[in-house]
C-alpha cells in the first residue's frame, strides 16, 4: 500500500504529517505559500521517493510558446462551433503534463481532443470514453499520415475541424470504442488531466502526475474566485 507525505522542498526524506494512505491530505499540505515536495512510500516493494512539484509560474513560461502551448491554440481554434470555453483545467492540466511528461505531439492532440469532444457532447468524462474518443482521434491522425508539424501549421486547423466534426456527430455508442493496434497513450493523458483536475488522486496512473498536484490545487482554487 502507497503512502503519502509532504516535506520542505529541497531536504532529504523529512516527512512534516502522520504518513496517510489518502493522497489528497498531502495534497493539501502542497499548497502552502512555501515549496514543499510529496513524498512517497510504497510498502509493497519497501521504496521511498521525494518528488518535486513543478511551480504553476515555470510551467506558463516553458509553455508559452511551446508545442505544447501551441497545439491547444491549434484545437481551440478548429472548435467547429467558434464557441469560448474550450480552455477548462482539465485542458491546461493536461498541457502541463504533455509537457513534463514529454508527451508526443499526436497523443496530445488526441487528448485534447477527447477532451474537446466530450465536453461539446455533454457526456459523462468517464475512464471509457475518454479512453475511446481521445484513442480514435489520435488513430484517425496516425492513419491519415498527419505529422507533427502539420497540425501546426493552418491547415493543421482544418484537419483539427474534421476530426471534431466526425468525433462530434457519431453515435454515442461508439465513443468508448477503442480501435484494436492503437497506440492509447491519448486515452491515458485525458483520463490523468480529469482525475487532476478532479482532484480524483487515487486514480493517478502516470508518474508525471504527482509533480503536478501543486499545480492541480492552484487551478481548482483559481477557477473557484473566477
Amino acid at each position: 500500500m502507497k503512502q503519502f507525505n509532504v516535506q520542505v522542498a529541497g531536504q532529504d526524506f523529512v516527512p512534516l504529517l502522520a504518513w496517510s494512505a489518502d493522497p489528497s491530505v498531502s495534497a493539501a499540505a502542497l499548497l502552502a505559500p512555501e515549496p514543499r515536495d510529496l513524498l512517497l512510500l510504497d510498502e509493497a516493494v519497501d521504496q521511498m521517493a521525494i518528488v518535486p512539484q513543478v511551480s504553476l509560474e515555470t510551467l506558463l513560461e516553458r509553455l508559452g510558446d511551446s508545442v505544447y502551448g501551441r497545439l491547444g491554440a491549434q484545437v481551440a481554434a478548429a472548435n467547429p462551433t467558434g464557441e469560448d470555453g474550450a480552455i477548462t483545467p482539465s485542458t491546461y492540466l493536461l498541457l502541463d503534463l504533455a509537457q513534463v511528461s514529454h508527451a508526443t505531439v499526436l497523443a496530445t492532440t488526441g487528448a485534447l481532443v477527447g477532451l474537446l469532444v466530450t465536453q461539446m457532447k455533454g457526456v459523462a468524462a468517464t475512464k471509457q470514453v475518454l479512453a475511446g474518443i481521445s484513442s480514435q482521434a489520435q488513430c484517425w491522425l496516425q492513419q491519415a499520415g498527419v505529422t507533427a508539424h502539420q497540425l501546426l501549421l493552418p491547415q493543421g486547423v482544418t484537419v483539427l475541424r474534421q476530426l471534431l466534426q466526425q468525433l462530434l456527430t457519431q453515435n454515442e455508442q461508439s465513443d468508448a470504442y477503442v480501435p484494436a493496434g492503437c497506440d492509447t497513450h491519448a486515452g491515458q493523458l485525458a483520463q490523468e488531466a480529469v482525475a487532476l483536475a478532479q482532484g480524483n488522486l487515487t486514480a493517478l496512473r502516470l508518474p508525471a502526475s504527482w509533480r503536478l498536484l501543486r499545480v492541480a490545487g492552484l487551478e481548482k482554487h483559481l477557477k473557484r474566485s473566477e
